[in-house]
């Protein structure tokens, strides 16, 4: 019993030791094929990636044929530089001015330079230069260069901007232009952008208003402009200061909208007409004339006229003056009274037409009237006459005397006749008395 027990546990003992072997075996064999199979994937990285398919190298091919030809056809001229600054790459465009700048070095390697390198931007500088390029004695190229770092070169790229160059060219001769029209005028001129800041003046400008030139080219503002105006009474003095403040808005929107149009007696005795019209881009410009000697000599004429209305006046005879056209242009008190037309809306008759129909309708019919209306509209052949016609209702007698004057017009006066002998021809007053 004892020996059986015995050989029971020996066999035991060694199903365990052969099982645990052959664990030990297995789990060697596992760890070889994971140290291989690590080793394989670090030789493949460390090795770079397996060689593409034919499939993937045809594609690769021709997409670096789609980005060379890209490249060529692209409108800019671009090349490459290495540290030292020789050129390594460039594309077509820059290739063919090259060999128009340079036709001797054509198809030569390496390839001159295009332009000067201490004009090309640096390219950990942001932003772009701009550089020109001379073809021939007589034409240069203008471009925008640009710099960037690739691996241990510098990809350059120039825009060319030859339209933008004659434009600004032709812009500045323009303004140049203007600006010498500016300072013949004798008109103040100021223009001011959309912040109402002021961006441009001419010399009459200083010397009307008083302004130094200094002040006026720190652009400053259209408020403190008028500020200062208003300090050198050079403004109308408002009778509060926000009456004045209103005023410079109502200035500012008037002026937009090209409305404003203002004559400024001044303090001094000037007189400034003021226009204000908008500018192309949302700012306005004022322009200021001094109109003292065109107020002075209206006031003269005015004086002068008035004056001689009232010498008319104070004459017996009814007075019209008409002018080249048959247009009523001046008559007096007397006129007025005997034709009943000094209280019409007070609006006298406009023309030989209207005027000769009043005087019909005041008289017996008589041809004289077509007489005076044909005498009026002519310009040839006028000499002084006279004749008469007779009042309705009254019978009173008027005396009518056309008289050519200068510059093609007519005068034509009217004078009653009290008593018939007052005419100096008895006879001719005998036929009057009977055909009127």
């Amino acid at each position: 019993m004892n020996g059986m027990d015995f050989s029971l546990l020996a066999t035991l003992l060694a199903v365990a030791f052969l099982t645990a072997a052959f664990a030990l075996y297995v789990l060697n064999v596992l760890s070889r094929r994971e140290a291989a199979r690590h080793a394989s994937q670090t030789t493949s990285v460390e090795t770079g990636p397996m060689d593409p398919s034919p499939e993937q190298a045809a594609a690769q091919r021709r997409e670096l044929v789609q980005l060379r030809a890209t490249v060529e056809h692209v409108p800019l001229l671009m090349w490459r530089q290495d540290r030292d600054g020789a050129l390594t790459w460039a594309n077509k465009p820059y290739i063919d001015l090259t060999e128009t700048v340079f036709p001797d070095r054509a198809g030569s390697w390496p390839m001159p330079h295009l332009f000067k390198q201490k004009s090309l931007a640096h390219p950990d500088t942001p932003g772009q230069r701009r550089v020109s390029v001379d073809i021939s004695e007589t034409e240069k190229r203008w471009f925008e260069v640009e710099g960037h770092r690739v691996q241990d070169e510098v990809l350059y790229t120039a825009t060319p901007i030859d339209l933008t160059v004659r434009a600004e060219m032709s812009l500045r001769n323009f303004v140049q232009t203007l600006t010498s029209t500016f300072a013949h005028l004798q008109v103040g001129l100021a223009i001011f952008d959309k912040r109402r800041q002021l961006v441009l003046f001419n010399p009459a400008l200083t010397d009307l208003t008083t302004l130094e030139p200094e002040w006026l080219s720190a652009r400053p503002g259209l408020s403190e402009v008028l500020d200062r105006l208003r300090d050198r009474n050079m403004l109308p003095e408002p009778k509060d200061y926000k009456e004045w403040r209103n005023r410079l808005t109502g200035l500012e929107k008037a002026a937009t909208n090209g409305t404003f149009e203002e004559t400024w007696a001044l303090p001094t005795g000037q007189n400034y007409r003021i226009l204000g019209r908008p500018h192309h881009d949302g700012g306005i410009a004022l322009t200021f004339e001094d109109i003292s000697s065109e107020v002075s000599l209206t006031r003269r004429f005015r004086s002068e006229i008035e004056l001689g209305q009232r010498v008319l006046d104070t004459l017996e005879d009814a007075i019209a003056v008409f002018s080249e056209n048959g247009t009523l242009v001046l008559s007096n008190a007397a006129y007025g009274q005997l034709w009943d037309t000094e209280d019409a809306d007070g609006v006298l008759p406009t023309s030989i037409v209207d005027a000769s129909r009043t005087w019909q309708d005041a008289c017996q019919p008589t041809p004289i009237w077509g007489d005076i209306r044909d005498f009026a509209t002519t310009s040839q052949g006028r000499s002084d006459w006279e004749d008469f016609a007779r009042l309705n209702g009254s019978g009173q007698i008027v005396r009518c005397r056309v008289s050519p004057l200068a510059q093609g017009m007519t005068l034509v006066s009217f004078k009653p006749l009290e008593p018939v002998a007052d005419l100096l021809d008895p006879a001719r007053t005998e036929e009057i008395a009977q055909t009127a």
